[in-house]
């Protein structure tokens, strides 16, 4: 008779894991829950429908964009949305729709030269056309394939997104759509919520990238589930996307889910003084945004108070120096004291992860590429320029140190930024992070690492290399949060699920991005 088999020996965080879903009330990690309420039932399909539906989403999106500008482009400019008679005079190469009716038809050329050079005019936005529409239909091909080939493990990981005992979903920090975000806890957190425990663990708040029209807060749930396992608490911030939001806007969204965190993550076992910030592509593209605005308002702001002290010491009257203003709901401005409680100094890194920091190179890169860009479309009336972290540092007056005496303030508000980029990134340019870090070190701040790394593409940090057990992402982080986290994350065995190396290797290089 055959003996019986021993049990098998479980990894330490698969002890922890499955010990902390007991406590829970669950019987395993990836067990149906035996009920389920309305909410978590509505998690559970979105999980698997998101997974299996992943390029639906980006393919339609990515079609409006590119019907929409190639339209405006061949009509002089209108949208769709434009009326006939602009239309009409458009093609006609009337200048102005008012002089439609005196427009008259071109008169034909007399020399045969003149007909090849209207015949090739004419052919060369038709070849433009056809360039890029084939361009576009061969990335949305190979985006296809990259995610069928890559289901049945993003499967898993949608699955432990909605049936994971730690993960809090779906928490509301803001009245707009799209105002939610996710809160992963590590075992520590929970006991500390539990009253067991008076440890506060450290935090790490990440926004994910996604072109500023992909994006969901659950595309962090392989990161977010790595660093819980180190003992890290992770707050996952989703925001509006466009077409359904601009620049602003997502910006504003950005603003009130730090809100939302220095207000409320201390409940949840957190430690709102050993607190990182991460964000990857658009993401990190937002954070830096925001941090350099923030850090000018806080600095004009202290200003300002500091002359109220001079004037009210003296019976002077007080006034609001231009730009010491944060954003309420609507993206308008308010004080910053009237509801801000936290400052850029707060945090004690900013980690971006192959993050675009100047979104003028960005377009001129995308039009050299053929791709339509539609990043115009998203500053809502105003500038790329407005918009680029890079040229706000280099080109505002506000920040040059010769002519305006709060630029060395607010840079000394900024926390130490570390960037990470891929030399493989063929959807943004290396000269994104060396710009950032260029300018950042001509306005004075030491406190610049760059990483760019050899054989590492635009979202190889997020997908490939985490499915080849690697850990760009959490290694970036954990050295700002202390040795212990370090030693957690080193006592870990490596990340899950893991697929066949060769199926990992044709999904990287089939992704277009």
């Amino acid at each position: 008779r055959a003996k019986p088999r021993p049990p098998r020996a479980r990894s330490p965080s698969a002890q922890r894991r499955i010990r902390c879903f007991h406590r829970a009330g669950g019987s395993g990690m990836l067990a149906f829950p035996s009920s389920m309420s309305p909410s978590e039932l509505k998690d559970w399909i979105f999980g698997v429908s998101a997974a299996s539906l992943l390029c639906v989403y980006p393919l339609v999106i990515l079609i409006w964009i590119l019907l929409d500008s190639r339209w405006a482009s061949n009509q002089g400019g209108v949208s769709p949305g434009g009326n006939r008679a602009r239309r009409r005079a458009g093609r006609r190469g009337c200048e102005k729709v008012a002089d439609e009716d005196e427009c008259k038809k071109p008169s034909l050329s007399t020399t045969p030269w003149d007909v090849l050079k209207k015949a090739l005019a004419q052919l060369l936005p038709a070849w433009r056309m056809v360039s890029g529409g084939l361009f576009f239909f061969v990335c949305t091909v190979r985006l296809i394939l990259y995610a069928a080939l890559l289901v049945p493990w993003f499967l898993q990981i949608a699955w432990a997104y909605v049936t994971h005992p730690l993960l809090r979903r779906s928490i509301r920090y803001g009245p707009n759509s799209r105002n939610y975000l996710d809160v992963y806890l590590p075992e520590e957190a929970l006991l500390n919520i539990q009253g067991k425990s008076d440890k506060k663990v450290p935090v790490v708040v990440v926004v994910m990238g996604g072109a500023w029209i992909i994006g969901h807060r659950a595309w962090n749930t392989h990161v977010g589930l790595r660093l819980s396992d180190a003992g890290i608490l992770v707050v996952a911030v989703d925001y509006r996307n466009f077409p359904f939001a601009t620049l602003p806007e997502m910006l504003s969204d950005v603003e009130h889910a730090l809100d939302w965190v220095f207000a409320n993550v201390a409940e949840y076992g957190g430690d709102k003084k050993n607190m990182v910030l991460l964000g990857q592509s658009a993401g990190a593209h937002l954070e830096a945004l925001l941090l350099v605005e923030r850090a000018m308002a806080e600095a004009k702001l202290a200003d300002s108070q500091s002359q109220d002290a001079a004037r009210a010491a003296t019976g002077g009257t007080k006034e609001l120096p231009a730009g010491a203003v944060g954003r309420d709901k609507e993206g308008a401005g308010n004080l910053l004291s009237a509801r801000r409680a936290w400052s850029v100094r707060d945090f004690k890194a900013w980690v971006g992860v192959s993050g675009v920091y100047d979104l003028v190179a960005l377009d001129a890169h995308l039009k050299a590429m053929g791709v339509a860009s539609w990043l115009p479309k998203m500053c809502e009336g105003q500038t790329l320029n407005r918009f680029s972290p890079t040229r706000l540092l280099l080109e505002a007056p506000e920040w040059r140190p010769t002519s305006s005496p709060l630029a060395a303030a607010a840079l000394a508000r900024l926390p130490p930024v570390s960037l990470f980029h891929g030399e493989d990134d063929t959807s943004v340019p290396l000269s994104s992070i060396n710009g950032l870090a260029s300018a950042l070190r001509a306005r004075g701040l030491r406190a610049v690492s760059t990483d760019i790394r050899p054989g590492i593409a635009h979202a190889t940090p997020v997908v490939e290399d985490p499915f080849r057990g690697g850990d760009i992402q959490t290694k970036l982080v954990v050295p700002f949060l202390g040795p212990e986290a370090e030693q957690r994350l080193a006592a870990l065995p490596p990340p899950w699920p893991r697929p066949p190396r060769a199926v990992v290797n044709v999904a990287e290089y089939l992704m277009p991005f």
